[in-house]
């Protein structure tokens, strides 16, 4: 009876020892895992008409920019008068407009005045100007965007920076702080050979400087009127029709024909400013210019049709599951609200959800778990994740009987 007595003791200090670990270890963390697919497809066609020869760029409001080719961001190019969009956003920059007003007045000097001569003797794009003529800031602009006086940009750049090496030197860090890497200013105007840039690049000015009441106001424009030379006509005489509504045209031998422009366009059910760029463009039948604009014309009433607004990710879908070793059944995670909006017909959008480890060892319903994003969509594109009922923390039982 003695041993059977000590028996026993030990078998109940056996199981006190064993509950006491039990109850004491500290249980295993919960665990997150994401499910399903990390990317959607989206149906359609995504073509555009890109130009044959040269180089383009287009995009929808603030969206992706999409390019002809590789060289079409990478793989400078002269500009011509598209370099006229960087020094009127520079000179509004440093010298605030409001939509409307006329500005400081700038007086054009004697060398100015010659230098007017000698560059309409060869038959440069110029504005007529006389020594002592007064040209409000926002005459000049218009001369600059409208008339597309190259010598109006070196008088701005003179008023603006002391002289023009400054004012380019201005230019090449400003376009460098936009993200234009393969861009270089040689020349306020784009009279000089050596100033180039890609048509991505020149996509970023464009949709830059159209941000500017002004700057949008004045490329607008069908016309303008001056001191000497009268009413002038835009050089982009697209202008007023067909939706467009800027931005900037250039050509010469060295650049062909070059248009950077701005179109009110219907996608995907509400209107959007569609923009492009297209850079090299050879000369036909019909003129230097005409071909640039036909390409950009032919892209901006494409654009639309390359788009659709979609659900990517509807609210309420479950994108993962928070387990635990103590509760027999997961605790699903889900989007709180829909990622829609506008994306790229024929292309695969990626989603990336960051779910981390709950901390603790329970899980409330409607806990915020986590986010999901989503890539290359022009609308809500990432929605919070949450818990989608509540988990336990682990019970005595199983705390008791696990090994």
């Amino acid at each position: 009876m003695r041993k059977v007595g000590w028996t026993l003791l030990v078998l109940v200090v056996v199981v006190v020892v064993v509950v006491v670990v039990q109850l004491v270890r500290s249980p295993p963390g919960q665990s997150a895992t994401v499910t399903g697919a990390q990317s959607v497809p989206v149906p359609g066609s995504n073509t555009l008409p890109w130009p044959a020869t040269g180089e383009a760029a287009t995009a929808i409001g603030t969206g992706p920019v999409r390019t002809s080719s590789p060289t079409a961001a990478t793989s400078p190019v002269p500009i011509a008068s598209l370099a006229k969009m960087m020094t009127a956003y520079l000179i509004l920059k440093d010298h605030p407009l409001d939509n409307g007003t006329a500005g400081p007045s700038i007086t054009v000097t004697a060398a100015q005045a010659a230098a007017y001569a000698s560059e309409a003797a060869q038959q440069d794009s110029v504005l007529p100007v006389t020594t002592g003529e007064t040209l409000t800031e926002q005459q000049a602009l218009q001369a600059l965007l409208i008339a597309s006086a190259d010598n109006v940009a070196d008088i701005l750049a003179q008023w603006d920076a002391g002289s023009v090496t400054a004012f380019v030197a201005k230019m090449n860090t400003t376009a460098k702080s936009l993200g234009m890497d393969h861009t270089t200013y040689t020349d306020p105007s784009g009279l000089a050979t050596s100033t180039v840039s890609t048509a991505a690049d020149q996509l970023v000015i464009s949709r830059t400087a159209m941000a500017n009441p002004t700057f949008a106001a004045i490329v607008a424009m069908q016309s303008a009127t001056f001191p000497e030379a009268g009413t002038v006509q835009n050089y982009d005489y697209d202008v007023g029709h067909d939706g467009i509504i800027g931005v900037k045209t250039g050509s010469d031998s060295a650049a062909g024909g070059c248009w950077a422009f701005a179109a009110k366009r219907t996608v995907a059910g509400g209107t959007q400013t569609v923009y492009g760029v297209v850079l090299g463009i050879p000369a036909d039948a019909t003129g230097l210019l005409e071909p640039a604009l036909a390409a950009g014309e032919a892209l901006a009433n494409a654009l639309p049709g390359t788009v659709s607004k979609m659900t990517v990710v509807p609210a309420g879908k479950v994108v993962g599951y928070v387990t635990a070793p103590w509760r027999s059944e997961p605790v699903p995670v889900v989007t709180t609200t829909a990622v829609t909006g506008v994306v790229e017909n024929g292309t695969r959008i990626t989603l990336h959800v960051n779910l981390p480890v709950p901390a603790g060892r329970t899980v409330a319903d409607g806990q915020k778990l986590g986010s999901l994003h989503a890539d290359q969509v022009d609308g809500t594109d990432s929605s919070t994740l949450v818990a989608k009922g509540s988990g336990s923390g682990p019970g005595l039982s199983w705390r008791l009987t696990r090994f």
